[in-house]
């Protein structure tokens, strides 16, 4: 591997370079290597190698360009350890809260995205994020405490 390059070509072909970028093609409705070579600036022929595997290197300025073009982690699509999506959408995370919103009645979501939005502007609004989930209750009682 020569100096500014990535190996295009892993051991496991089933877990490679030409591989993940296929992958990435597809997710993101990508139909041909044209269309990716033209988004990248370099020729249908450069990427139809890529993809099949046909070279054994690539410059980190291009796999920089196809994964930006392709909306994945460099990372990921050169060595394929972490998670492909540039954006980390763990459980308990974004996905994890379109999973709870998607099991609530229609009810519960319109309370749940207003409770939400109320916690977005007072944010927003530097007046912090401390609001009354239960609004109809009577508040507690407060203790004196005395010294």
């Amino acid at each position: 591997m020569g100096r500014g390059r990535i190996k295009a070509d892993a051991g496991d072909p089933n877990n490679c370079i030409a591989v993940r970028i296929r992958t990435a093609m597809t997710a993101c409705g990508m139909k041909s290597v044209a269309e990716l070579g033209r988004r990248i600036g370099l020729p249908r022929q450069t990427v139809h190698r890529w993809i099949n595997g046909d070279t054994k290197n690539m410059t980190h300025e291009n796999l920089y360009k196809v994964a930006d073009a392709l909306q994945v982690r460099a990372r990921w699509l050169a060595v394929g350890d972490t998670a492909p999506a540039q954006i980390d959408l763990g459980e308990g995370d974004v996905v994890g809260l379109i999973g709870i919103y998607e099991t609530m009645s229609p009810a519960a979501r319109e309370q749940w995205l207003a409770i939400g939005r109320t916690l977005l502007n007072m944010h927003m609004g530097g007046k912090g994020t401390v609001v009354d989930p239960y609004p109809h209750l009577a508040p507690p009682p407060v203790v004196q405490t005395t010294k």
